[in-house]
């Protein structure tokens, strides 16, 4: 009974491996089925990338319930907001949020709460002891540009489909990675086929009429310079990748960004002490304060910005 079970749960988990290569095959490129074995090729891959975005969205804290009536009662909303309006705009004006309780019908939804954290220099009082100083540089944090993702209807479900969302955005990288090669490739041959037209004309002009009417003709210096360049996009060229752009590339840019995930999203938990006006305090400090921890995703070269669940009322 107990080998029976232990095989059906390898057998749902090898199902579910499965599952997540066709999905990424799907959001990278389809084409990628035609080649044999692929599914095999990608199997490894895809469980470092799952353990990987697992961990990530794993260390996410909350959910916290997030409403606009808890701003002067709750810290972390205090911190995240600069007023109860901001919360309650925010909350209105989702779309999202608003399409999954007109479809769902649960009064409650679990989300991820995102914004990009600021931090700017101010300077204020600080006491130490019996002693208050003046004009002390501090730093004030500040959060802006908030967005509600992947509202559902437990936390489980939440973290389940920002899972996909990770992986999801690897298979786009690495697609994107490949158009970037094939854009890069479209430009230089573009560049040299008007290059090589041009040196054509030139030529051409020198052994015409217009250069027995105006005298001398094309010289071997004025040529050197097109030459020079059409010799330095030929180079340009040859250094590309080679088989750029084909599936068996696309599948092992694929592999790659799968292999090396940290690569393209990384994130780390975010514990800091703010006193009730946003401003950070030292860990030394006897101010009243309060901690407020949120994790920090960061898209490689692209964007960088905190995160935390948050339970929404229907209401």
């Amino acid at each position: 009974s107990r080998y029976r079970d232990r095989r059906r749960i390898q057998r749902l988990k090898a199902a579910a491996v499965v599952e997540l290569i066709e999905r990424m095959v799907q959001d990278s490129d389809p084409s990628i089925r035609k080649i044999a074995r692929y599914r095999q090729t990608l199997q490894k891959p895809v469980e470092n990338a799952l353990g990987h975005i697992e961990g990530l969205i794993s260390s996410i804290p909350g959910p916290f319930r997030l409403s606009a009536e808890s701003w002067d009662r709750d810290p972390l909303i205090h911190a995240l907001f600069v007023s109860p309006d901001e919360v309650r705009s925010l909350l209105q004006n989702c779309t999202e949020l608003k399409a999954f309780f007109q479809q769902s019908g649960v009064n409650t939804a679990v989300a991820m709460l995102t914004a990009t954290k600021k931090e700017r220099t101010v300077f204020g009082t600080s006491q130490e002891g019996e002693i208050i100083r003046r004009d002390v540089p501090q730093t004030a944090v500040e959060f802006y540009d908030h967005r509600i993702v992947a509202p559902v209807a437990t936390e489980a479900e939440n973290r389940r489909e920002l899972i996909h969302r990770g992986l999801n955005l690897l298979a786009t990288h690495s697609l994107e990675e490949v158009l970037r090669i094939q854009s890069i490739r479209e430009d230089l041959a573009a560049e040299r086929h008007m290059l090589a037209v041009k040196i054509k004309i030139q030529l051409t002009r020198g052994r015409g009429l217009d250069c027995l009417l105006a005298g001398g003709g094309q010289t071997a210096a004025d040529e050197e310079p097109a030459q020079q360049l059409l010799e330095e996009i030929d180079k340009q060229l040859m250094e590309l990748e080679p088989g750029s752009g084909t599936t068996q590339d696309v599948l092992a840019k694929l592999e790659k960004v799968l292999l090396e995930p940290g690569n393209v999203l990384t994130g780390k938990t975010v514990e800091m002490r703010l006193n009730w006006m946003g401003v950070k305090l030292a860990g030394e400090s006897s101010e009243k304060s309060h901690a407020a921890k949120l994790s920090e995703l960061e898209i490689s070269g692209r964007m960088k910005r905190v995160a935390v669940l948050a339970t929404v009322s229907g209401d």
